[in-house]
């Protein structure tokens, strides 16, 4: 039998308050690029895989690694997880020196924002799992490579790594990270070449915060002023898809305007909607002429440095 919404909100509210402290860990979104091929990625995704493993008391819900930078929404406490980082930022540093980069990763750092509510952490959940589709566009935050995100509610990749007989190997370990300390996760599941997210984050926890696979597909999908407020509080440019900014466009343009699209809008209220775009949602001068069916000469005049956007 089907619980009541408010029944269902109770049995996350009661989950979240389980998994309290939640934390958004996050690196600065301007760091010198660290992972430039597929190879970099699939060591990274094992090296996470480790250290989360090495500090059993963190529970990570999900995460989603960037060329440059590394989102995670995670439970325990401050001190396991600057531990966790120190251990990452040692051995992702002998990776990269063995490739022959020169990065200053002794300076890579996280910031760590507590989360406040339930409401936050489905934010927060939703904004890492669609974090590499924004810059990927042969990507949906169903299948970005480089994260937990598609094994939420996907119980076909579940089965993958069940199913997998493929397992890390020591020379495989000591040829990424150049040490032989880490030879205790000789034996972990590997899916793709790298240990799967399935083997170290408490996916079913991070599901279990949303009502149900829709809430969720709703919540990555169409829930873009929660992601909005999530990136002006931690200080990241987030950019939109077309598709993402038109629905919100569209709304403005009926309950600000009166008008059923951006192309009916008056001169004056495309000049206000066109600040609005630029300011609030990041957008830039080539999204905003093409979504306001707008010149984009006479959008760079109203918005000089938008067009150092694109």
């Amino acid at each position: 039998m089907k619980r009541s919404f408010s029944d269902e909100e109770r049995r996350c509210e009661s989950l979240f308050h389980l998994l309290n402290p939640c934390w958004h860990f996050y690196t600065p979104e301007d760091f010198p690029v660290i992972l430039t091929c597929e190879a970099d990625f699939k060591a990274a995704m094992t090296l996470l895989a480790v250290c989360a493993l090495s500090f059993p008391n963190l529970r990570i819900l999900t995460f989603q690694w960037m060329s440059n930078h590394l989102h995670i929404t995670l439970s325990g406490t401050e001190k396991d997880i600057s531990s966790m980082f120190a251990m990452l930022r040692k051995y992702l540093g002998k990776h990269l020196k063995a490739r022959g980069r020169i990065i200053p990763i002794a300076s890579w750092a996280y910031n760590l924002r507590r989360i406040k509510s339930l409401k936050d952490l489905r934010n927060v959940i939703a904004y890492n799992n669609r974090n590499g589709f924004l810059v990927n566009p042969d990507s949906t935050p169903l299948t970005y490579p480089w994260g937990a995100n598609r094994f939420f509610f996907n119980p076909d990749t579940i089965k993958l790594v069940e199913n997998s007989k493929e397992t890390l190997q020591h020379k495989v370990i000591r040829g990424l990270y150049h040490t032989h300390k880490l030879d205790g996760f000789t034996g972990q599941t590997i899916l793709d070449g790298y240990i799967p997210p399935a083997v170290f984050c408490d996916i079913g926890s991070a599901e279990n915060v949303f009502r149900d696979a829709r809430h969720y597909f709703t919540s990555v999908s169409r829930n873009l002023e929660g992601m909005k407020d999530i990136a002006k509080e931690i200080g990241e440019s987030i950019y939109y898809t077309d598709e993402d900014l038109y629905g919100v466009i569209l709304k403005i343009c009926r309950e600000g305007f009166g008008v059923s699209s951006p192309a009916l809008l008056p001169a004056q209220a495309k000049v206000e909607v066109a600040r609005k775009m630029y300011f609030e949602y990041n957008a830039s001068a080539k999204q905003i002429s093409r979504i306001l069916k707008a010149d984009l000469a006479l959008v760079k005049s109203i918005l000089p440095d938008a067009g150092s956007k694109g």
